[in-house]
């Protein structure tokens, strides 16, 4: 019979699990035929088990062949099985004659008819006979005992076995005395026992489960009680979980390892030992992520505890379970969920009981954005005294990071299971269908040491308890054993269902196609879409889908794999790099297919064009398959969806194209212009011509085209969407004015913000001031204007003070940054009130306050932390940045470093890792490494930001582009590579110009004039004086004019015409010698570097000390000009010591007596350059007087006594002062400064080794 049992457990019983595990019930199928060991056979208990099975049996299917079974009053062996169980079987005494297989069908059914519900089928004569004689002819012994008859007794017990059964027929769900062969009987069988299950589990469903709440719970539960029985996890990891209940202030805890290892088994224990020990003192609130309905989003999750626990409190009080409203209710804030939760734990408190909360399997929780934060909805703190237990598997680094580290959660980790638990978890879980293993098998497959992991384990055991054919178990166990991780196992698992696929009328590979078009999806797919793409037939999809079940999840619809290590066995087995292209192309086909049969007249909300979406665009990139990917992401009901829910990743997808953004703007464009025209013949066919412009009817689309440009900051792009936009505004006419109105009034605003961004800031001003004038117009009262109205006014004030930001007018910035601020406080509009305080930091930031500017950024982060809570939008990246900027400014460059990776973070997960706005924070820390020094890393960052602007076809006249080319340029400046910043400097300053006589003057005033006198000087030194000339030309016309052009402008025009006068014009007029220029600005650094550069080089002391003494008195701080000083000589090509020291000399009576520090500076050096002279004597002075002034340090004693030995042989003077720089370097332990205790000691040596001399002399 072993056909049967085959085809029921492989093909039916998949499908009555399913059924039953809807309404809660686990449904476990006993074999009677297999799990009798030998063992058990020789200790004459094989009767007992059996009928104790029946027992526990809520249903008896019996079915027979030609063979009655083991029976003979004169069999002394089964006569001792009698024996055995007629004690507790009494009526077993009067039927010693009978086989076993009758003693189940006396006991399942013919002792008490319909007590037990049954279906009794015996299998044809005829079907046997064939087998039989199938045997004979290949000589087969085996088949021809397995469909012979015993004896002619045997086959008249069986006669008269049926005749009763027969008569009993009424009183069962079926009795069959001639079903055909195997398939039918065991269809037969799984037709009565549906049957009986749908007359049953609704019954029970409708009395006790008839409320949402109550199924989902069922739900949970019946995945609960799949690993209860289960449990071999250790009972250390259990009692760890009790001793919580005995806490008062019990700490949360984490359950995590590996999958598969058995942490949903360990808490459904726990539930358990809960409900049936503890359940007057807790109040249970369970969730098991991914294995019921509607349970995998935070609202879902948190939604259902507070129901749980409120319905706790109801029974509490004795109330009827509330009624669930049937409409849908709005989504809420994860926070007020959180809220009510606290409230419910609390109610339960109120009334005597403590609250557990338990989580199981927190990483299959939806993602719904990129930007959220991990774990943010789990609860931070619940209730004191509350139990609080969440898993995930130990693959998900973050989330233990986030709940161990950041929130401290005790850590539970399962460990793998020792030998003795691996016998005790295969033993209950064979218990549970009634099978058993003999010692040897047992030993076989518990010593594997990849059994070890019960994930492992429970495949094994459920593969062989799928196995029918019980004689051949000891080869199937040593097929499965030889698998030493899960994903071989799950290949086993794979090759078994694709035996079993063979069965069934459907020609291809069945469980290769499904396999890998799910691993292949993005995210998952639904059985309909599985289905319809390979046309798979329905009888043919659910027994595979409901054997493969318990293996995939099913999250929102979608099936996916519930192991990594199933999705890792489907890539070994079937995913060859042929079989990927395929299968991505199936998928491609299918989804392709449902887009072109989208309606011409779309929603972006239909379920269509978001799995499309989901999909497709995907599948042609993975292909390679350029056109049909522009041509998937054109389609404009896939840009609605996908600029609204995956705005980073339809960036990305065009990126891959290869396409730049005018041909994509293009194409977006071309795109509008044919849905206007399906759009008019729509019309013409529904007879609507006139009704509404089609114009109209896409300026939707316009829209979504203009926030994806300005997303990816293509601007150009944005200004020819607006300006469509715009002329359906202006050449359409509407019923509703008013919408014609916000349209264009909308287009004008962005289009002024277009214009910012493209740096055309006059246009911008121009814009706006138009918009806020028709705004002002409709609110003259502020308090009494309605939010939405305020915060479009906002926006109108916001844009006119950020033009003049950039303007660098900052008293009108402020002013109407201000005014912004006024209309967002009134609207509540927190979001606005974030983007002004931005503003106004920008603007305090420009105006050299970087504390204030610091105050406005953290206001804004806490709004922008409390609008978007539990995400990081794209804005906190923005407030990072600036952040850091300020950090930056105010000299706190490790917090400036930290904010800056933290604003690249946010930015990469917000717009990935090529979007423009990246390179703002690629900017600043360009700036970090140039303070720290590290100058080659500093150009990287900044090259980097500019391929990232080049990537994307930004402008070159975009503001933040030319900033981040300068920066390129002053890095290979710094770093002596002039020649290669050459041609950088000549294409950007002839942009600037263009610019600047298209009146963007902007562009040109906030570059860095340091980087213009340094490449005019390279153009001067290369004798280019025309370039330098012209450059110069155009830099005394901007607006940020540094003195130092009017010097380098004479200089080019005296080499131009030498030994004659310059011929009188505009240019001459500029031209400035360096003496008038620092008559006019006497304090202007730049000048002051250019005249004392010039006097070091021409090595003229007395010239040098003359200017440094004249304008001494123009500064308040004379060492501040000293230093400089000193750098210049230190970057000069020929360094003069002598005429270091005369300026060292002069300078030291130059300082105030308050600036120990620069004189004790020129102390030094005038010491050391004599030194280095080698006139000790000379500079000993100088040492003595560092010593007077700095009588702590070391050094000076240390270098009085070198002298005092060196110079003039005193010996005696010279310990003394030794003496003295080794207490003083003693003191403060091993010197800093070129290691100089050991010095020091060498330096004693010495001088007690001429102490030495000269009194032997004496």
């Amino acid at each position: 019979m072993e056909g049967e049992r085959e085809e029921l457990t492989r093909k039916y019983f998949p499908q009555i699990q399913h059924f039953c595990n809807q309404y809660g019930v686990h449904f476990v199928a006993v074999d009677m035929r297999w799990g009798i060991t030998s063992e058990a056979s020789s200790n004459s208990q094989v009767i007992n088990i059996c009928l104790r099975e029946v027992d526990r049996s809520d249903f008896f299917a019996g079915f027979f062949g030609q063979r009655y079974g083991w029976h003979g009053r004169d069999d002394t062996s089964l006569q001792e099985n009698f024996d055995n169980a007629v004690g507790r079987y009494p009526w077993l005494e009067d039927v010693r004659d009978k086989s076993v297989t009758e003693l189940e069908f006396l006991h399942g059914h013919l002792n008490n008819p319909g007590i037990l519900p049954a279906v009794i089928c015996f299998r044809d004569k005829v079907y046997d006979d064939k087998e039989k004689e199938r045997g004979l002819q290949k000589g087969d012994k085996k088949e021809v005992f397995k469909y012979s008859a015993e004896s002619e007794l045997s086959s008249q017990l069986m006669e008269d076995l049926k005749n009763r059964c027969h008569q009993t027929k009424e009183k069962t769900y079926g009795v069959h005395l001639n079903y055909s062969d195997p398939i039918e009987g065991a269809k037969i069988m799984f037709d009565a026992i549906w049957k009986f299950l749908n007359k049953v589990l609704p019954k029970q469903q409708t009395t006790k489960r008839d409320s949402k709440r109550s199924i989902q719970l069922a739900q949970h539960d019946a995945f609960l009680a799949s690993r209860h029985k289960m449990y071999g996890v250790g009972d250390n990891n259990l009692s760890s979980l009790v001793k919580l209940l005995n806490q008062e202030s019990p700490t949360p805890m984490f359950v995590t390892g590996p999958s598969g290892i058995g942490k949903s088994t360990l808490l459904s224990l726990f539930i358990s030992t809960v409900k049936s020990e503890y359940r007057s003192q807790f109040s249970l609130a369970y969730h098991c992520v991914g294995h019921a309905e509607e349970s995998t989003s935070p609202g879902q999750i948190l939604n259902r505890l507070v129901k749980e626990l409120e319905s706790a409190s109801d029974v509490m009080e004795g109330k009827e379970e509330k009624r669930e409203p049937s409409e849908k209710t709005k989504v809420e804030d994860v926070r007020d969920i959180i809220n009510k939760l606290a409230a419910a734990i609390s109610k339960i408190q109120s009334k005597g009981k403590q609250s557990i909360i338990i989580i199981d399997g927190v990483e299959k929780v939806i993602k719904t954005s990129r930007t959220e934060e991990v774990l943010f909805w789990l609860p931070h703190k619940l209730p004191e005294g509350t139990i609080f237990i969440v898993s995930a598997n130990s693959l998900q680094s973050e989330i233990e990071e986030e709940l161990v580290s950041s929130r401290s959660f005790n850590k539970l980790e399962i460990q793998d299971l020792s030998e003795e638990m691996r016998q005790d978890f295969a033993v209950r879980v064979l218990m549970e269908p009634g099978k058993e293993l003999s010692p040897s098998q047992m030993q076989k497959i518990v010593q594997t040491t990849a059994a070890k992991n019960p994930l492992y384990l429970k495949v094994l055991l459920n593969e062989l308890i799928v196995f029918g054919y019980f004689r051949l178990l000891d080869k199937k166990i040593d097929s499965l054993v030889k698998c030493e991780s899960v994903d071989e196992l799950f290949e086993k698992v794979l090759e078994r269902l694709e035996e079993d696929g063979k069965e069934f009328d459907y020609d291809e590979n069945l469980v290769e196609q499904v396999t890998c078009v799910i691993g292949l999806s993005r995210q998952g797919l639904s059985e309909a879409e599985v289905t319809s793409i390979f046309n798979i037939p329905s009888h043919v999809w659910s027994p595979f889908f409901y054997s493969m079940e318990s293996y995939f999840i099913s999250q929102r619809g979608l099936i996916q794999f519930g192991f990594q290590e199933l999705k890792e066995a489907v890539k070994r087995k079937f995913l060859s790099e042929k079989n990927v292209r395929k299968y991505t192309q199936c998928i491609a086909d299918y989804f392709e297919k449902q887009l072109q049969q989208l309606p011409k007249v779309y929603k972006a909300e239909n379920k269509d064009v978001k799995r499309i979406s989901s999909e497709l665009p995907f599948a042609y990139q993975f292909l390679n398959d350029k056109v049909k990917l522009a041509e998937t992401l054109t389609h404009l009901s896939v840009l609605a969806h996908m600029r609204e829910q995956y705005p980073t990743e339809l960036y990305d997808l065009w990126e891959s194209t290869g396409f730049g953004w005018s041909e994509i703007t293009e194409k977006y464009l071309t795109a509008v212009d044919v849905q206007v025209a399906d759009l008019y013949i729509i019309q013409q066919e529904q007879g609507t011509i006139g009704q509404k412009k089609t114009g109209f009817l896409v300026i939707e689309d316009l829209w979504n085209i203009f926030h994806f440009l300005d997303y990816v900051h293509h601007f150009d792009g944005c200004e020819k969407a607006l300006r469509r936009v715009l002329d359906i505004c202006t050449n359409s006419s509407l019923e509703d004015e008013s919408e014609r109105e916000f349209n264009r009034e909308s287009a004008l605003y962005y289009l002024a913000i277009t214009y910012h961004n493209n740096s055309k800031i006059q246009d911008s001003l121009r814009v706006h001031l138009q918009v806020l004038k028709l705004r002002e117009g409709r609110m003259p009262d502020l308090t009494k204007a309605d939010p939405d109205g305020l915060s479009l006014l906002g926006n109108s004030y916001n844009g006119i003070g950020t033009n003049y930001l950039i303007m660098g007018e900052y008293a009108k910035c402020i002013e109407y940054l201000e005014k912004s601020l006024e209309c967002s406080e009134l609207a509540d509009d927190k979001n606005s009130m974030a983007i002004v305080y931005l503003n106004i930091s920008n603007a305090h930031s420009e105006m050299l306050d970087n504390q204030k500017a610091m105050d406005c950024l953290q206001k804004a982060t806490q709004y922008i932390k409390d609008v978007y809570f539990g995400h990081q939008p794209l804005m906190l990246g923005l407030l990072y940045n600036n952040l850091g900027l300020c950090c930056r400014r105010l000299n706190r460059l490790e917090e400036a470093e930290k904010y800056y990776q933290m604003s690249l973070d946010v930015k990469r997960n917000t717009v990935g890792d090529h979007h423009p706005l990246l390179c703002q924070t690629f900017t600043c820390l360009s700036a970090i490494e140039t303070l720290k020094g590290n100058l080659e890393k500093a150009l990287e960052y900044s090259q980097k930001a500019a391929e990232i602007y080049k990537r994307n076809d930004t402008p070159e006249n975009d503001m933040f582009y030319v900033r981040c080319r300068e920066n390129i340029i002053l890095h290979m400046i710094e770093l002596k590579r002039r020649a290669d910043a050459d041609e950088l400097y000549t294409s950007l300053f002839e942009l600037l110009e263009r610019e600047m006589r298209n009146g963007n003057n902007h562009l040109i005033d906030g570059t860095i004039p340091f980087v213009h006198v340094t490449m005019v000087k390279y153009l001067i030194e290369n004798k280019r004086d025309e370039e330098a000339r012209r450059v110069l030309t155009t830099l005394l016309k901007t607006k940020a004019v540094s003195p130092i052009y009017h010097v380098l402008l004479k200089d080019v025009l005296d080499r131009q015409n030498p030994g004659d006068k310059a011929p009188e014009n505009e240019e001459t007029e500029e031209a400035l010698s360096i003496d008038e220029a620092i008559k006019k600005w006497p304090t202007d650094r730049s000048l002051l570097e250019y005249k004392f550069r010039n006097l070091i080089n021409t090595e003229n002391s007395l010239a040098l000390i003359d200017f440094f003494n004249s304008i001494c008195p123009l500064f308040n701080d004379v060492g501040n000009l000293y230093n400089f000083v000193l750098q210049l000589f230190a970057t000069t090509e020929r360094f003069n010591n002598k005429m270091f020291i005369e300026f060292n000399e002069n300078a030291l009576s130059s300082f105030s007596k308050d600036d120990i520090s620069s004189t004790l500076n020129c102390l030094r050096n005038t010491a050391e350059s004599y030194e280095r002279e080698k006139q000790l004597d000379k500079a000993l002075g100088y040492y003595k007087q560092w010593t007077e002034l700095e009588k702590d340090n070391p050094l000076p004693f240390f270098k009085v006594s070198y002298c005092l030995a060196l110079a003039s042989g005193n010996i005696e003077g010279a310990k003394k002062y030794c003496k003295e720089a080794r207490e003083k370097a003693e003191l403060e332990g091993q010197n800093q400064e070129n290691n100089l205790l050991p010095k020091i000691v060498q330096l004693w040596g010495f001088l007690e080794e001429a102490e030495q001399s000269q009194n032997e002399k004496q």
